[in-house]
């Protein structure tokens, strides 16, 4: 993630189910800001480092590594983030999702020693979900349209250059705007006056709110688009 982004982790058992009542840990803490809610933590990076969270439920404990870069945009071919297969499994192959408002974004296939297991995933490496399948023979089927992509061992590089990489919190409309003008992207006048935009482009779709009283984005969403 880039200084001054934020991203909220939630902690998901090996049942595929949240866990609550979640201890959350950074390290080292003067690299980013940890703020719980619920059982939901946001991390906001405020320099360039490497952190780590812990959540612990449960008896239970996991953490993940995150890398904190500066500049206006990660580099082509960035890993954003990964997902380790279940203990005991092996991962086989990725499919892209069919687009929608709440739905995954990305399918995980694995096989492990009593079947099939499917994870569902955000684009931004959420679990939303797991389901076994069944045994071995199980076939995975997608909606009609979603992408195959092969396996990395669980390592995702969904780096397609987009506007939406260097879009960041407490942008205005104006400065979107003429990030969206240098890379020959437009639109409509009236559709500029809506505190919510969507940017289409190729492979890939941008969901940008802004702020109605400040006119500065909120909240960014890339979205993969399955060609």
């Amino acid at each position: 993630m880039l200084v001054g982004e934020s991203h909220t982790f939630r902690a998901v058992g090996k049942d595929g189910r949240m866990r609550h009542n979640v201890r959350w840990s950074l390290s080292p803490d003067q690299a980013a800001t940890l703020t719980l809610n619920g059982d939901e933590a946001t991390v906001q990076a405020k320099e360039a480092s490497n952190v780590f969270l812990t959540a612990s439920a449960d008896g239970d404990s996991a953490e993940a590594t995150i890398e904190i870069q500066s500049g206006s945009g990660m580099a082509s071919g960035t890993v954003l983030w990964t997902v380790p297969p279940i203990p005991g499994c092996k991962g086989m192959k990725i499919t892209q999702a069919v687009p929608s408002a709440n739905g995954p974004d990305l399918y995980v296939q694995e096989e492990c020693e009593n079947g099939t297991l499917i994870r569902a995933l955000t684009a931004d490496g959420r679990e939303m979900w797991r389901r076994q399948l069944g045994g071995s023979d199980t076939t995975f089927r997608v909606e009609p349209g979603a992408k195959t992509v092969p396996s990395q061992g669980g390592h995702f590089n969904l780096k397609v250059p987009s506007v939406c990489d260097a879009v960041t919190s407490g942008m205005s409309k104006e400065e979107v705007s003429r990030l969206m003008n240098s890379r020959n992207l437009h639109l409509e006048e009236k559709r500029r006056q809506r505190d919510s935009w969507e940017v289409e482009e190729e492979g890939s779709r941008c969901s940008i709110s802004f702020d109605g009283k400040t006119g500065t984005v909120i909240t960014k969403k890339k979205t993969i688009v399955a060609d």
